[in-house]
């Protein structure tokens, strides 16, 4: 972008002489130029002469005239005082053209004058009335949020819940026995235990059968492999050259008065650009390509047969420890027993070295009713919680997620004395 300054003009109103602005004085009769005379530009300002004298250069520059407040003659921003009265320039200066407002400018003055009414009416408002708005906003807020949560809390009660009578009770206590004694087993050696009694050979068994090398069989067999090259040719594309297209240059100057008599003059230019393309061309080329065939050949691979083989089969006796029996005691009284000892005693002696141990599992069911929907089965884990359920007690039974579950009852309050 380029710059320049060229000159205006201005036409006197008491002769009519037309004046370059350099000069705040008419040429013609002698009268100062006034606040009625403005600054006229050039008809044709691309052909106006540039100015490049550095004393009107320094007048273009200066910055806006002012016009003296008591004879209302224009005075260059270079002056220090009236030319034509005296008077101070710092006492005297007023705009010597007051710019005159667009009706866009009117009408965003009007609106501006528009929001200030508004925000002083909003103050007002707020002033008056914000105390008692902010008390009831806290209020509402408050009341919102309480709403808030007790719509987004997590449901915590049950599915469902029921107070039923208890039906019936039974458990059923089992004695699970072992025994160790001695048992007989068979099988080969390796899988006979280190600890094993009485081994006996039972003479020899088939163990396993293997493999073994019976001769070789030739396989006949083609494979393609590379005999030499073959040279073709091919047509492919590559760069050799550009095409370029450029843009017109293409300027415009704009020009605005200083209102001292001078314009600045602002020259944009677009276009003048150069592009440019790759350009390709078709040519002719050979390449090597590898030529296969086709081989006859052969191999030898081994053959093989099954020769089974034979080990020693053994029988023998070993320590170990077996399910001998389950012993059970049940009822439907809160009354639990577990097998007595008279009852633990097994149909037989026991014989040399032979021993017994056990386990011992129970289980327990108390089953509710007393409403119109089917009875509930409850199994309480321990006898302890078992022997709680007398029959025709009530309790709360709470069902959820398929499980059910007995609510705890609370032990009444004590009287304080």
């Amino acid at each position: 972008m380029s710059e320049r300054h060229i000159e205006m003009f201005w036409r006197c109103s008491s002769c009519n002489h037309r004046n370059l602005g350099r000069y705040m004085v008419c040429q013609g009769c002698k009268n100062a130029k006034d606040g009625s005379e403005q600054y006229e530009m050039p008809e044709d300002t691309a052909s106006a002469v540039t100015v490049t004298d550095e004393a009107l250069l320094r007048m273009a520059t200066a910055g806006p005239n002012w016009r003296c407040a008591y004879c209302e003659s224009d005075q260059r921003a270079l002056d220090g005082g009236c030319k034509h009265c005296g008077a101070s320039a710092v006492e005297g200066s007023i705009p010597a053209e007051p710019t005159r407002p667009t009706p866009d400018e009117k009408k965003g003055a009007k609106s501006n004058r528009r929001l200030g009414c508004y925000i002083l009416f909003i103050i007002a408002f707020f002033g008056c009335c914000c105390p008692m708005w902010m008390s009831s906003g806290k209020k509402g807020t408050a009341s919102a949020t309480a709403a808030t949560a007790a719509t987004t809390a997590p449901k915590t009660e049950p599915e469902r819940t029921r107070t039923l009578q208890v039906k019936e009770v039974s458990w059923e206590h089992t004695v699970s026995v072992e025994r160790y004694r001695l048992v007989d087993d068979e099988g080969f050696e390796e899988d006979r235990p280190e600890g094993a009694l009485l081994v006996k050979a039972q003479g020899k068994r088939h163990h396993h059968d293997d493999q073994v090398l019976a001769g070789y069989t030739t396989v006949h067999y083609t494979e393609r492999v590379q005999r030499g090259f073959t040279t073709e040719t091919y047509r492919a594309k590559e760069a050799c050259g550009e095409d370029c297209t450029t843009t017109p240059k293409k300027c415009s100057e704009q020009c605005t008065s200083n209102r001292n008599g001078f314009a600045t003059c602002k020259t944009t230019c677009t276009g003048g650009g150069r592009s440019c393309t790759t350009r390709y061309c078709s040519v002719t080329k050979k390449r090597k390509e590898p030529r296969y065939v086709d081989e006859q050949r052969s191999r030898q691979e081994p053959r093989y047969r099954s020769v089974p083989r034979q080990a020693t089969w053994y029988t023998w006796k070993e320590w170990r420890w077996m399910h001998d029996r389950d012993v059970k005691a049940n009822g439907t009284t809160l009354e639990a027993r577990w097998p007595t000892d008279a009852e633990l005693q097994p149909a037989k002696a026991l014989r040399k070295g032979e021993k017994e141990r056990n386990a011992r599992d129970a289980r327990y069911s108390v089953v509710f009713h007393g409403d119109d929907q089917p009875a509930i089965t409850y199994p309480p884990e321990t006898l302890e919680e078992f022997q709680r359920f007398a029959p025709g007690s009530t309790h709360t039974l709470q069902q959820e997620q398929g499980k059910v579950s007995v609510v705890p009852q609370t032990p009444p309050a004590q009287a304080t004395p």
